[in-house]
């Protein structure tokens, strides 16, 4: 998410605790499905959370178990429940509550989503990723930069992997740049679907008061939350009209990197091809790493015939995409939904990116010859 101005610390924590009733943790009963909200916020986007926790509460329905992690602050850290009160009011009851543990850490992320399916054992699970988040960006100095911000430090991408149950319905990023190929990839074994966003995503996030509802309904579902966050951006102005976005079906994905890599492995891309001549797709200067258009470097590097199985498989990989017109000023004329990497000479990233499944199985490390 991209940099937004927050109030006092002192505003925070009422609106916090106005949120935030403690109580004794509770053992629920098991429900169809328990939603698991993850909202890394100890950073300059903690009265985004704040707003987002009170448009979740507006959009609560009652049915299965909303569930959501938020860390504002070094103090502020809980498990809550959206939830009716006796007089039918949508209130967030706090379930647990956790010390000065650090969001990003992936040991302290798998112990909140195993506290939360304590709390609130279900039949099916899902997960919706809310922090700031750069896609596949590899450890240089202190940070990390996949995803999550707590005290400096962000999750690796493969050690949000490992993190990560293997059973979830689907994954939402209410984070930037996680719809690259990279990054889905990385994760396919971790989620049915996965919902997000190959350019960056704005501070002013999903309409959760719209949405809330929809992340019980599925894969159907998913695709009315997708729908409803473009929209949503749509009615906006100026370059606030800025959005993307993409519903991956990651069973879909093996066969995808099999026929990339066996396109690079007996054909060179045209010689010499430019960069420049592909749709980007990163937008702020804040992002570590460019993002391409992945059809679009195919298109512009080899002939349809060369590339028309891979096109037709990512048909069946990507179920739903959308896109504004631009983004923050910079238009958008070509959009298959996933963003690749593509490396420079004497690149600095390949030591890290060949430790990425894509580098092998979708012959990746032909580009960094």
């Amino acid at each position: 998410m991209t940099f937004s101005v927050c109030a006092s610390m002192l505003i925070l924590s009422v609106l916090f605790f106005g949120s935030c009733k403690k109580q004794a943790a509770e053992r629920l009963n098991k429900k169809d499905q328990m939603i698991l909200i993850y909202m890394a916020a100890n950073n300059d986007l903690r009265q985004d959370a704040i707003n987002c926790l009170n448009r979740m509460e507006a959009g609560f329905s009652g049915k299965n178990d909303l569930l959501v992690y938020i860390k504002t602050t070094s103090e502020n850290s809980c498990i809550l429940k959206v939830k009716h009160d006796n007089t039918e009011r949508i209130i967030s009851d706090t379930l647990m509550r956790y010390g000065n543990d650090n969001s990003s850490d992936p040991r302290f992320m798998s112990k909140i989503i195993e506290d939360a399916r304590s709390l609130s054992p279900a039949a099916s699970y899902g997960l919706v990723l809310w922090s700031h988040a750069s896609s596949w960006a590899p450890p240089l100095g202190v940070k990390t930069k996949a995803f999550g911000e707590d005290r400096g430090t962000d999750m690796d991408l493969i050690d949000l992997k490992a993190a990560l149950p293997k059973d979830f319905l689907y994954i939402i990023f209410d984070a930037c740049s996680m719809a690259s190929i990279e990054a889905i990839y990385e994760l396919r074994n971790n989620s049915r679907y996965i919902l997000a966003s190959p350019t960056e995503v704005l501070s002013s996030s999903y309409p959760y008061e719209q949405i809330t509802a929809n992340l019980f309904e599925g894969e159907h579902g998913l695709k009315a939350i997708a729908e409803k966050f473009m929209n949503y951006y749509r009615s906006m102005n100026g370059e606030y009209v800025s959005a993307t976005v993409s519903l991956i079906d990651t069973k879909e994905l093996e066969l995808l990197a099999g026929y990339t890599r066996s396109l690079l492995d007996s054909k060179e891309a045209k010689a010499g091809f430019n960069t420049q001549n592909i749709q980007r797709l990163d937008f702020d200067s804040k992002t570590r790493v460019p993002a391409y258009d992945f059809q679009h470097f195919l298109a512009q590097n080899f002939s349809f015939d060369d590339y028309a199985v891979i096109a037709n498989q990512l048909k069946k990989v990507v179920l739903f995409k959308d896109h504004t017109a631009g983004f923050l000023g910079n238009p958008i004329n070509n959009f298959s939904g996933l963003s690749i990497y593509l490396p420079r000479a004497n690149d600095i990233y390949q030591n890290y990116y060949s430790k990425l499944a894509w580098y092998e199985d979708g012959g990746a490390y032909n580009l960094f010859k």
